[in-house]
Parts: structure tokens; C-alpha cells; sequence
């Protein structure tokens, strides 16, 4: 079940006073899959052969039965007694589609496409970089150029960087590969609670096994404070993880700060940099930081690619996750994906070399943003610092409205927010990242807006024509 269901769901239980269960999950995801195949909703008959559940269940279980399972996965129900409606939605003359959510994920940039397209219609070679043959060495080649590029963008050499399948895979591969050689005396990490999930299940699994793990707290606005993680240093630390960007509220980290500190303790010190690469300025030969992750849809390229730069200074070869073969330094076997790759190199030449200008126009629409808002609904607040932040990030907290149905009714006219990370959208919990800073979560409902490279006024102009009456509707539901 996509996230957009879920987000529906849990907005549709709220409306109706419903604690979904296991029992109506079970229901919901039949008819949510039924739907997908079949383009019409199951009947009472169908739903009873293949879950279980009699007409008798389904009308104890949901307020106005078979509608009610139809409106909460978003069938269409063109008639009915006993209507369930989502959150109020209206249509709009003028419709037209705004992407805001660009920390979620990117579209792929056109120069970025005629890589791959040159690629997947043979013009630049299929072979297998780590062959002896010709066409081998023409794959090679565009592997180390990509590697090149990005090195480039960090100020760092070549054979540093490894690609991987994704951001979450070189999280894991960073902070698993320092553990793991560690395995036998264990030992202690620091990282904090508003990190990524991906470092945040690392880390708890690695403290199942054994690890001692320290998660430090984070201020009102979401900064790691250097003095902290200094404090918290024992001679038993294997590795700091500490994030620069947070995905969620945009803080920046003081991570140079931190990077020094690890670098005068001799800790390797992990970023995950997943959403700040071509936002700000990282260079980690400068910063102290031995480890660092970048992820290629966030920057207007494919999904599926990632990478990890590994200080060729850390005493020891970290462990790979996937063993085999010895591509990538030896730390990540299998043959690479030499067109996403290849790709991802364009995509962080470009976003890397625009950085400086585009975050210019960037922080200008966040700044009209923020002045539309204020004439629409004075008593926004914003989560995290607007000083230190990421130019592309804002997420802001609505007095008195659901998110799950603000979202709701921006998506139906075009406009694409999140309520969160994309990593854990669709759940009913108010956001960790969230409770960690000590927002209001109870009186104010958050959307995450982000920026890109089509992001324009015209496009944030027909969100607040629409926004007053969104939000006067939501708030008649109360």
C-alpha cells in the first residue's frame, strides 16, 4: 500500500473516531489491492472468500461498511446513503501541478536524462567495467569519470568514492563497516534522535548486538551541539554519526565543529550528507569528517545510485556489507550500474557548479514564501532555524489544522507537499523529529515544503490563491 493510502487512512480513522486495528488493515489492504488490479472495488461476497470477514464484520468494523472501506483507500463511490468523505476537496479552474517536495525526491534533470538515454541505447558501450575486453574498458572509464565528478565536488580523490544502490545502503555500509571491525571488543557510537532512519536502525541494531550506543538530544531548533558530542566521547568510541542537513526541518549542523573534534580524538567521524550534497558547501578533508553519504535523486538524478566517501586516512579498510568481487575499492562487490552512475556524475557536476546561484533564488522564493504565508495565516510557525538551514527546506507548523488533511487537499489540486521524511510518511505518529525539538505537535499540524530547480513564484502564487479556503475549510470540520 503506497503512502498516499496511508496518509488517507489514518486521516479517515481520525475523522470517524476509528482505532484501526490489524482486523481492518487486513480489509483495507485486500480492497486496496483488488482496486489496483481489477480498476473496481470487491463486494461483500469477494471480500468475505478471500479475508475471512462477513457483512456482519465489516459494518462493526467501519462506520457506513462497504463505503466507508471504498472512501478510506480512495475508490471513487459515485453514489451512496451514508458518505464518507476524506477531508473537504474542491476543484479549481485553473489546475495545474506544483512539485514541493523535493526533499522527498527530484525528477531527473534533462541533461541528466540524455546520459542515460545515450546509455540505454548503446552509444556509450555495454560492457562490464571489470573485464579485460575493449568495451569493458569503455565502462571503466565512465565509471572513474563519474567517480572524478564527484570527487571534484568534495575536494577529494578519486578512488574515495564508492558508489552504492542508494543514500540508506551507504549509511549502512559506513557505519556497519567501522562496527564490524570492531566486532569482537564492541565498543561505543554517538549519533543523535533526529538522525535518518537509516542511521537510526543501524544503530539500534548494532546496540542489539552488543554496541553502546549514545543518542544525544538535540535543541529547539535542531542542532547537535559540538560541546555535547564532546562530552560524550569515551576512550571505547568507534564512531560519531552526526548528519549536516536534516531532512525533515532543514537544520545545519555545525559539522566542521564536530569533524574537529573527532579529528583531535582520532574517532572517525560519519555525515550523512544525503540532503545537503549541492546544497552547501562539503568538503571533508577540511571538516574532519572520514565518512560521508550522497544519494543521486536528490539532486536530479536517478534513483537506485548512491555513494560513500571513505577517508583513505581511516587505519583499517571498513567491512563490506556485500561480499564478492573487489569493485569499489574492495568495500561494495557486484558489477556496478554504469548508467545511473554515470549519471549521478552529471547530475553532481551540475547541481555542484550551480550551487551558488541556485540557492540565491532559492532562499528569494523562501523569503516570498514566507511573506505570502504571513498575510494568510499570521500564526504559522516554523520548525528549525531559518539562519542555518538548508536554502531548499521549509517546514511549517499550521495552528489547528491536520496535516494528513491539509496534505490531503493539496494534493488534490495539484500542489505536492509531505508531512515528513518520504522515509516514514503514511504513519499516524506524530513525527520523531518532531518530539525530539519539542514542537507542538497537538495544536499545530506540519507540512514540509521544498524547493527545486522549478520551483517559481507562479507555481507559489496558485497554492496561496487556494490555501485560505483550504484551510477555512479543514477548520469547519472542528
Amino acid at each position: 500500500m503506497d503512502n498516499y493510502a496511508k496518509q488517507l487512512i489514518n486521516r479517515m480513522s481520525r475523522l470517524n473516531n476509528t482505532t484501526v486495528t490489524d482486523e481492518h488493515l487486513a480489509v483495507l489492504e485486500y480492497v486496496y489491492g483488488y482496486y489496483g488490479k481489477h480498476q473496481v472495488g470487491p463486494l461483500y461476497q469477494n471480500l468475505n472468500k478471500n479475508t475471512g470477514v462477513s457483512r456482519q464484520d465489516i459494518d462493526r468494523l467501519f462506520p457506513h461498511g462497504l463505503n466507508s472501506i471504498y472512501s478510506w483507500v480512495g475508490i471513487p463511490i459515485h453514489s451512496s446513503n451514508n458518505p464518507c468523505k476524506p477531508a473537504p476537496m474542491f476543484d479549481v479552474d485553473d489546475y495545474r501541478e506544483v512539485y514541493l517536495d523535493h526533499n522527498g525526491t527530484t525528477y531527473q534533470r534533462k541533461e541528466v536524462n540524455e546520459v542515460l538515454t545515450e546509455y540505454n541505447e548503446g552509444h556509450l558501450g555495454f560492457g562490464n567495467p571489470s573485464s579485460s575486453t575493449y568495451l569493458g574498458k569503455q565502462a571503466y572509464d565512465l565509471v572513474d569519470f563519474a567517480r572524478s565528478r564527484i570527487a571534484d565536488c568534495l575536494k577529494v580523490k578519486p578512488k574515495e568514492i564508492a558508489f552504492t544502490s542508494s543514500g540508506s545502503e551507504a549509511n549502512n555500509m559506513a557505519i556497519k563497516g567501522i562496527a564490524f571491525h570492531q566486532l569482537n571488543q564492541k565498543g561505543h557510537i554517538i549519533t543523535d534522535k533526529i538522525e535518518h532512519p537509516s542511521v537510526l536502525h543501524t544503530v539500534r541494531f548494532l546496540e542489539e548486538i552488543g554496541f553502546d550506543v549514545t543518542c544525544l538530544d538535540v535543541d529547539r531548533k535542531g542542532f547537535v551541539s559540538p560541546e555535547s558530542v564532546k562530552e560524550h566521547l569515551r576512550k571505547d568510541t568507534v564512531l560519531v554519526s552526526i548528519m549536516a542537513g536534516n531532512n525533515e526541518i532543514g537544520t545545519i549542523n555545525p559539522i566542521g565543529e564536530i569533524g574537529q573534534i573527532c579529528r583531535e580524538t582520532g574517532i572517525p567521524y560519519m555525515v550523512d550528507a544525503v540532503q545537503a550534497f549541492g546544497r552547501i558547501k562539503l568538503f571533508p578533508k577540511e571538516m574532519g569528517i572520514s565518512l560521508l553519504s550522497i544519494s543521486g535523486h536528490k539532486i536530479y538524478g536517478p534513483k537506485g545510485i548512491g555513494a560513500l566517501y571513505v577517508d583513505e586516512e581511516i587505519p583499517f579498510s571498513i567491512v563490506p556489507l556485500i561480499h564478492g568481487g573487489s569493485q569499489e575499492q574492495g568495500v561494495r562487490a557486484g558489477t556496478e550500474n554504469v548508467g545511473p552512475i554515470s549519471a549521478f556524475g552529471k547530475a553532481s557536476q551540475l547541481i555542484c557548479s550551480e550551487m551558488e546561484q541556485e540557492n540565491e533564488r532559492l532562499l528569494e522564493l523562501r523569503e516570498y514564501f514566507l511573506r505570502e504565508l504571513q498575510m494568510v495565516e499570521p500564526d504559522f510557525i516554523v520548525n528549525g532555524s531559518l539562519e542555518e538551514r538548508l536554502p531548499h527546506n521549509l517546514s511549517i507548523g499550521f495552528p489547528g489544522i491536520d496535516s494528513g488533511a491539509l496534505l490531503l487537499s493539496l494534493n488534490h489540486i495539484g500542489i505536492y507537499v509531505s508531512s515528513g521524511s518520504a522515509c516514514s510518511a503514511g504513519s499516524s505518529e506524530a513525527s520523531y523529529v518532531l518530539k525530539a525539538i519539542g514542537a507542538d505537535t497537538d495544536n499545530y499540524g506540519t507540512i514540509r515544503f521544498s524547493f527545486g530547480h522549478r520551483t517559481n513564484k507562479e507555481g507559489l502564487s496558485y497554492m496561496f490563491k487556494y490555501l485560505p479556503s483550504i484551510l477555512e475549510q479543514l477548520r469547519s470540520l472542528h
